[in-house]
C-alpha cells in the first residue's frame, strides 16, 4: 500500500503547489480555525453564499500517507463548492512513526503503531464544530474517502450513522470480522467503488498491502454486509448498464450492483471497475458522480 500511495502523492505534487499558490474558492475568514489542536488544512464555503442559508457538508477522508488537500484534488471536489453550493472540509490524520498520515479506521488499516486514536470522535467533532459556527443542513452531511480514508468512511457508516446521510468510499479495507465489529445505529446510504485488479486492497478480500495478519473482506462482502444491515433484499439488481469511469481503461468498465428494498435512506450500491487498480484515473466529471449520489440522499 505504501509505495502506491507515495506515487500517488508525487503525481499530485504539481496540483498541490498550484492550489496552495492560488485563491481557493470560498475560503472562510482567516480567523476561523476548524479542528482544534488538529486544524483542518482545507475548509471551503461558496463565494456567493449569504452565510445564512443552511448548506450540505461534504467531509473528505484521505488515503494513507496522503493528506486532506491532496485527496480533495484527486477527487476534484473543489468545483462542487460553488457549483452545488456546499461546504467542503478535508481534515488530516495524525502522523505515524513512518511519517505517514493515517486514520485509525478499522483493525486492518491503518493504525500500524497501535496508538488507538479515536478518529471517529475527531471527525464527528469536526462536523459538530462546523455546524456550531456555520448553518449546516444536518440532514445532508456526507463523507467520501479513498483507501485508508475509505476505511474511515466505512467506520463512520458503522459508528456514526446519525451524522451522515450517505457514504461514498473507494477501495477501503473493512473490519476483519464485520458482524462482531460493525453495528450501525441506523441505515446510511452507501456506494462502494473498487477496481477488480486492486493489489493494495484486494477486491476479493485478503491482506491489505504487505502489513499485518488480519484479512479484510472483499468489496462484495462489504457491500453485502452493509446491505443486510440496512434491511435490503438478498438478491441485488445488476441490470444497470456499465459506466465509463476510468480514462485508462477501454470502454465502459464499471458494472453496477444495487440492493433494493432497503430501509429508508439505506440504499447500497457496489460499483466494480473491471481491471481497475487501487488508484483509478477518473474521468473529469467524477466529482459530479460523487455529488449526484449524495444529492439523492438526505436524512
Amino acid at each position: 500500500m505504501q509505495r502506491s500511495i507515495e506515487i500517488f502523492v508525487a503525481v499530485l505534487a504539481a496540483g498541490l503547489l498550484a492550489a496552495c499558490n492560488s485563491s481557493s474558492p470560498g475560503t472562510p475568514d482567516a480567523d476561523v480555525t476548524i479542528g482544534g489542536s488538529r486544524p483542518v488544512p482545507l475548509f471551503m464555503t461558496p463565494d456567493a453564499w449569504d452565510g445564512k442559508t443552511p448548506l450540505p457538508l461534504v467531509l473528505v477522508t484521505h488515503g494513507y500517507g496522503v493528506g486532506g488537500i491532496a485527496q480533495t484534488i484527486y477527487f476534484n471536489l473543489e468545483p462542487l463548492v460553488n457549483e452545488k453550493q456546499i461546504i467542503l472540509v478535508a481534515p488530516d490524520g495524525l502522523l505515524d512513526n513512518a511519517g505517514k498520515r493515517y486514520w485509525n479506521a478499522v483493525d486492518t488499516c491503518c493504525d500500524f503503531d497501535h496508538r488507538g486514536e479515536d478518529d471517529v470522535a475527531y471527525l464527528t467533532g469536526v462536523v459538530d464544530e462546523i455546524a456550531s459556527k456555520y448553518p449546516v443542513d444536518l440532514k445532508r452531511v456526507y463523507v467520501v474517502g479513498h483507501s485508508n480514508g475509505g476505511a474511515m468512511a466505512l467506520r463512520l457508516a458503522c459508528d456514526a450513522t446519525s451524522k451522515f446521510a450517505a457514504v461514498f468510499e473507494l477501495a477501503g479495507p473493512f473490519w476483519s470480522d464485520p458482524p462482531a465489529q460493525c453495528h450501525p445505529g441506523a441505515p446510511v446510504a452507501l456506494r462502494v467503488l473498487q477496481g477488480t485488479a486492486d493489489t493494495e486492497v484486494p477486491y476479493d478480500g485478503g491482506a491489505v498491502g504487505n502489513v499485518g495478519l488480519l484479512y479484510s473482506p472483499g468489496a462484495v462482502a462489504v457491500a453485502s454486509f452493509l446491505a443486510a444491515s440496512n434491511g435490503c433484499g438478498q438478491t441485488p439488481d445488476t441490470s444497470a448498464p456499465p459506466l465509463d469511469l476510468d480514462v485508462d481503461l477501454a470502454g465502459a468498465e464499471t458494472t453496477v450492483t444495487r440492493w433494493t428494498g432497503c430501509q429508508t435512506d439505506g440504499d447500497v450500491e457496489l460499483w466494480s471497475m473491471q481491471g481497475g487498480t487501487h488508484i483509478p484515473a477518473f474521468q473529469p466529471n467524477f466529482h459530479e458522480i460523487v455529488w449526484d449520489f449524495f444529492a439523492a440522499h438526505s436524512r
